[in-house]
């Protein structure tokens, strides 16, 4: 489970909510999608990045 107070980078945020979009792997630097991933944000399926139950929650309670 991550911690939902973690803090994320106004870029790194901005990348959360790409990935929020789908097929937007290409477009966030390689750094923040590993660590999108590192905290549960999101996961590599198939080589894509997703975003999981807590990537969805975060985004939704914004920066």
């Amino acid at each position: 489970m991550t911690d939902s107070t973690t803090a994320l980078s106004a870029d790194e945020f901005t990348s959360l909510a790409e990935v929020g979009k789908g097929k937007a792997q290409g477009e966030i630097p390689q750094a923040h999608g590993e660590r999108l991933a590192k905290l549960g944000y999101a996961i590599r399926r198939l080589g894509e990045l997703e975003l999981t139950s807590s990537g969805v929650r975060r985004l939704a309670m914004g920066e």
